[in-house]
Parts: structure tokens; C-alpha cells; sequence
């Protein structure tokens, strides 16, 4: 997978209705497979109201949303990273992304590891304590959720250990959406890799998430910089470009731990 097609979902979030999100991303799933995408990407807690009620919005991973998700994944030969769910794990609630092969399986698991205090995430649930490292195919990627972006040092690890794509499922508030688009820039550009971030655009009396999702290549090109609005689309990310910039540049070669 030289050059992975990428769709983006961009999600107007329906609050307090999981079912109805839950039809909708399955439809989405069809249809970014149809468009060719080889991985489609998901904003965070997408399946519920955020800010978080309360534990009733857990679920578990036996979940019937999670086996439909790999159903689909398998029917249409597709990769899914879904973005992030409210999970009940042994361990404690955890906001996870789950990643989904075109086998069918959930081939990974990232627990979010800053909870972010805005919106109260630390009192309904527990930190992850391990970095988002996995394989996309052959391609070494890394997953950062939403407030985890803030943190350098968390995306340093992840691309030191090869990673060549950054997915980052957000769910970011409109005010604050300069921050969005600077950080994803900035990790980019700090690891020369490509960052996928994509963002929630629901309105709510609480809170309003203000879209915008960005590709970001390893140069700090903007290739993909949507609105605010409800959409998705699809890009490809050259993956060659992640060597051209770390020859061009070498900061990647010259960090010193």
C-alpha cells in the first residue's frame, strides 16, 4: 500500500441517537469502499452525545455497533479506523479507537491517553498507558486522539518507532479550532510524516464541534482542508513524500533523545 487511499468522514453527530449515527457510518462504510478507498477514518466518540453523560453511554466490545463495523470492513475489503468509542473495558472506561482489518478483525486497540478536563472526560473515564503504534497493512502508522495531539512527545514516539502516518480521531470545539489546525500542522512537520486528523461538526446548546479536518503532508502542506460542514472525502497520501521531506530536512535524523 505505496500510496493509501484515505476517505474522510467528517460527522454532523446526531446526539442521543447511536442507532441512527450507527446507520449512517455503515452506509458511509459502503460507499467510501465504492469511491476506492483502501481506509476509512472516523471522528472521535462519534457514536454518542459529547460531553459524556454519564456511564450509561458505555459499551462493550461485544457490542452488536462493533461487529457490525468488522462486518462491513470484511464485505468491502476495507480498513476502518473508527474513530473513538466510549468502551467498558475489565480495566476501566476507556475512550478506545478501534481499528478494523479488511479481514474482519479488530486488528488494534488505542486507549486514549489524555483525557481531556474541558468537557469532564477524566471523571467518567480512565487513561490508555501505551502509545497508538500499529500496522496499516505494511505501512507503520500511529493513532493520537483529539487532546493527545497537544502533546509532541507523544507523536514523537510514535513516528521514532517508524510510523509514517498519524491518524488523529478529534472531536474539537470550535473556539478552539485555530489549535486544531496548528497542532496538526505542527506534528507533521516536527516528525515529517503524514497527519490525518478528522474532526466532529455537530452543534449543540453545550458544545459545538467546528469540522475542518486537515491532511497534512510531511512537508506541512495542507492537501486536504475541509469546512464545517457534514461531508466526506477522499485523498491520497503519497508515501514517498516521507522520505523526500527527510532528506530535504533533516529533522527527523537529527532529534536527539
Amino acid at each position: 500500500m505505496d500510496n493509501p487511499r484515505v476517505g474522510i468522514l467528517q460527522l454532523e453527530v446526531i446526539r442521543d441517537d447511536a442507532a441512527k449515527n450507527a446507520r449512517y457510518v455503515l452506509g458511509q462504510i459502503r460507499d467510501a469502499a465504492r469511491a476506492g478507498c483502501d481506509v476509512l477514518v472516523l471522528p472521535e466518540l462519534w457514536n454518542v452525545a459529547f460531553p459524556l453523560l454519564g456511564p450509561h453511554v458505555l459499551i462493550s466490545e461485544d457490542n452488536p455497533l462493533v461487529g457490525s463495523i468488522a462486518n462491513a470492513a470484511f464485505r468491502n475489503e476495507t480498513w476502518i479506523i473508527a474513530g473513538s468509542m466510549a468502551i467498558s473495558t475489565e480495566a476501566g472506561p476507556r475512550n478506545r479507537c478501534l481499528v478494523f482489518s479488511p479481514d474482519g478483525e479488530v486488528s488494534f486497540r488505542y486507549d486514549k491517553v489524555h483525557l481531556y478536563p474541558g468537557l469532564d472526560e477524566p471523571n467518567i473515564l480512565s487513561p490508555g498507558v501505551s502509545p497508538g503504534r500499529f500496522n496499516l497493512g505494511e505501512v507503520p502508522c500511529g493513532v493520537l486522539i483529539c487532546f493527545d495531539v497537544e502533546f509532541p512527545e507523544l507523536a514523537r514516539r510514535l513516528s521514532s518507532g517508524g510510523a509514517r502516518i498519524l491518524f488523529v480521531p478529534g472531536a474539537w470545539k470550535t473556539e478552539y479550532i485555530r489549535f486544531w489546525r496548528a497542532l496538526l500542522v505542527s506534528r507533521a512537520i516536527e516528525n515529517q510524516v503524514f497527519v490525518v486528523g478528522v474532526n466532529r461538526c455537530d452543534r449543540g446548546r453545550n458544545s459545538s464541534f467546528g469540522g475542518q479536518s486537515l491532511v497534512v503532508d510531511p512537508f506541512g502542506d495542507v492537501i486536504l482542508h475541509m469546512d464545517d460542514a457534514p461531508r466526506f472525502q477522499r485523498v491520497v497520501l503519497d508515501l514517498s513524500r516521507v522520505d523526500s521531506a527527510r532528506r530535504e530536512h533533516k529533522v527527523v535524523s537529527s532529534w536527539r533523545p
